[in-house]
Formats: C-alpha cells, sequence, structure tokens
C-alpha cells in the first residue's frame, strides 16, 4: 500500500523489450534506495513494481504485458520522470489515502490550465465512470488528488503549488496519458451496493 504522496523523481529510466514485457531500470538518489530490498513494492507512476534488483542509484523492475495494457508504462518518454513512492510501514503517515497501485485505467489529459488555481481536466473511462465522485479521492500517475468536478465524460481536480512543484505533473501537456486508480474504499461500497440492488 501506499499513500499517494510522491517521494522524488526518477532521474532517468531505461526500458528493455522482452517476452513478458519490458525489463524497467529507473535512476534514483541514493536516499530513495536506504533500506530497500530485493521484492520490495515501490508505485512507479502509481503501478505497484517489484524490485527486482538493485544498486544505491537504480531499481530494476519487470513490467508484464497486463501492466503494459493498463498504464502509460508502455509509452514511457525516457527523458520525462517517474514519480516515485516507496510502500508504506505500520506507523508510517497517510499524508493523502490509501493507494493499492493496482491501477483501474488510462486517461487523456483534455485540459491543463496553469494559473491562479491550476485545474486539471482528465477523461473519464467508462470502466470507472461509477467510481470518481465529486470529493472523492483519485490517484493520477500516483498522486493522491481529490476530485473537484465530474460530468459524463471528465473530471477535473485542482493542484496546489506544492503538488506541481514535487510531482511530474508539471511536465505535462494536453493528450498525455495520465494512469488512474479510483479510491478503492468507493469501489468496494459501489460493487456492494451493486450486488444488494
Amino acid at each position: 500500500m501506499f499513500s499517494g504522496i510522491v517521494q522524488e523523481f526518477s532521474k532517468k529510466t531505461e526500458v528493455k523489450s522482452k517476452d513478458y514485457g519490458i525489463n524497467l531500470s529507473v535512476r534514483v538518489t541514493k536516499k530513495f534506495t536506504k533500506g530497500l530490498k530485493k521484492g520490495d513494492s515501490v508505485a512507479v507512476n502509481g503501478v505497484c513494481l517489484t524490485v527486482k534488483k538493485f544498486n544505491p542509484d537504480t531499481i530494476n523492475f519487470d513490467v508484464i504485458h497486463e501492466s503494459l495494457k493498463l498504464t502509460n508504462l508502455k509509452s514511457l518518454n525516457p527523458e520525462l520522470p517517474l514519480n516515485l513512492e516507496r510502500s508504506l510501514k505500520m506507523g508510517d503517515e497517510i499524508g493523502g489515502h490509501l493507494v493499492s497501485g493496482h491501477i483501474h485505467s488510462k486517461g487523456k489529459i483534455l485540459d491543463f490550465k496553469k494559473s491562479k488555481e491550476t485545474l486539471l481536466k482528465i477523461e473519464l473511462p467508462k470502466s470507472i465512470k461509477g467510481y470518481i465522485l465529486k470529493k472523492g479521492y483519485v490517484a493520477l500517475n500516483g498522486i493522491s488528488l481529490t476530485v473537484v468536478n465530474v460530468d459524463s465524460k471528465s473530471f477535473s481536480v485542482s493542484l496546489i503549488p506544492e503538488t506541481l512543484e514535487n510531482t511530474n505533473l508539471k511536465f505535462l501537456k494536453k493528450g498525455d496519458l495520465l494512469n488512474i486508480e479510483a479510491d478503492q474504499q468507493t469501489v468496494a461500497i459501489v460493487e456492494t451496493v451493486k450486488k444488494l440492488r
């Protein structure tokens, strides 16, 4: 589990095609790998990946076809930093909301107004339509955010300067794809209610 609070950007990425998907190498700071172990979970753009191997400044992951199909890791730009977060430990502060790292869908950025109040408008995939609610939680590229508005085709989030400064959203533009994870608690409630009808 994660909290949706990005801890750092990747410095550089390398992708190698494999039969099972891709092998992803991510350059990081030595601070990020302190205490890391093989088999640990790391959220990469919100996708929960397992550490295959690492050294103090590089982490290596295997990403299978199913993960590539559901996420924006398939169309990585090696120059674009990735959001990174180590998994939570018992007793850690949850600064955002509980995020599983299991992406529900991808959504295209429809509008990105960077002004006094920065608003990000994202297309709403049909598969998660019932889970995105006004004032509810959503994780975009692993970032815990609150939904400001939602309609039948899109939803919006408002970004504070701190979020823009410390996440890869500041490098993105209209048309780029974001990984979307709906709030798991909302999903559970909605699905339970459906079964009771």
